[in-house]
């Protein structure tokens, strides 16, 4: 009597492929939540310095130089009536941020630097040919996300108007 070998596959053979399988299945979610995390992140900072980058060219381009009134709930902009005591800082919700909430400080100052002890600044700037001290201005943006906190900011070097 001729035994032939029977085909195919035992239990414990179906039973480890399925765990490697399961191994790499699980890997690859895990990847994908951690790209899918980044991107949110990435979105965040993007959203943070456009926020920040439309403050200070709203600032540069109004007429009596004031850092514009930001709406809390939508983060638009518009022109402030009188100038403002720096700092200033504003908490509002991005439509594009996935609600995120940003703080936005607004921030300027006497640019400075270091001088002989004989000038003081607004003589050293007036010998470069400024009329006027110029201002250092700083857009601060920050935000919270799965309790972490994130900031930006942009400074802006102008001539005082």
């Amino acid at each position: 009597m001729d035994m032939q070998q029977e085909q195919g596959f035992t239990l414990i053979e179906i039973l480890i492929a399925l765990v490697v399988v399961s191994v790499g299945v699980l890997a690859l979610g895990g990847f994908s939540v951690s790209v899918m995390s980044s991107g949110q992140t990435s979105r965040e900072r993007l959203t943070a310095v456009h926020l920040a980058e439309q403050v200070l060219e709203h600032w540069q381009h109004d007429a009596n130089d004031y850092a514009p009134v930001i709406t809390t709930s939508t983060c638009a902009l518009s022109d402030a009536g009188s100038a403002p005591a720096y700092p200033v800082t504003t908490v509002c919700t991005s439509s594009t941020g996935a609600g995120t909430s940003f703080t936005v400080m607004v921030n300027e100052t006497q640019a400075n630097g270091p001088l002989p002890a004989s000038l003081s600044t607004l003589t050293a700037f007036t010998q470069q040919g400024y009329a006027n001290v110029p201002k250092t201005k700083v857009v601060s943006v920050s935000w919270n996300r799965r309790g972490a906190s994130h900031q930006i900011y942009l400074t802006h070097l102008s001539q005082a108007k």
